[in-house]
C-alpha cells in the first residue's frame, strides 16, 4: 500500500497524464527489449564510474542510461529523440518519465537528469567487462 501511495504521488507531481506514461512505459519496453541493466561489485569495481547502474545493448555496445550512485541520471541523446519523434514530448516531460521509469526498474531514487551527447565506448567497454548484469 505505501508503494502504491508513493507512485501516485509521484506521478502526480511529474505533470504526466496516464496516457503519457503508460504510452512511455510501452515505447520503453519496445526499445529496451535488447537492453540489459550492468552494475558493478566490491570485487569488480568499474574503473571509470564506480557504484553507477549502466542501461545497455551488449550486441551493439549502445548505452541508453546510467545512474550515477549519487542518484544522477544520464541518458544519451538519442533516447530524447525517440520519445521526441513518437510521443511527441517535451524535454521536461522526458526527464519526468524517464525519472519514473528508472525508479520503477531499480527501485532507487534518482536526484537528477541530465542529457548525455557522448557515446562513452571507452567507459561502455569497462562496464560490460566487469559489470554484473541484471534483467
Amino acid at each position: 500500500m505505501k508503494d502504491l501511495i508513493r507512485q501516485i504521488l509521484r506521478e502526480e507531481t511529474s505533470r504526466l497524464t496516464d496516457g503519457q506514461i503508460k504510452a512511455g512505459y510501452a515505447l520503453m519496453n519496445m526499445i529496451t527489449k535488447d537492453y540489459y541493466w550492468y552494475h558493478d561489485t566490491p570485487e569488480q569495481p568499474f574503473g571509470l564510474t564506480p557504484g553507477s547502474i549502466w542501461l545497455i545493448n551488449p550486441e551493439t555496445n549502445e548505452w541508453m542510461l546510467e545512474l550515477k550512485k549519487s542518484g544522477k541520471l544520464w541518458y544519451y541523446d538519442k533516447t530524447l529523440d525517440t520519445f521526441s519523434k513518437y510521443l511527441n514530448m517535451e524535454v521536461s516531460d522526458f526527464e519526468s518519465f524517464i525519472k519514473i521509469w528508472v525508479e520503477d526498474a531499480l527501485e532507487r531514487g534518482v536526484v537528477s537528469t541530465t542529457v548525455a551527447f557522448v557515446t562513452h565506448h571507452k567507459t561502455v567497454k569497462d562496464v560490460l567487462k566487469n559489470g554484473k548484469q541484471l534483467k
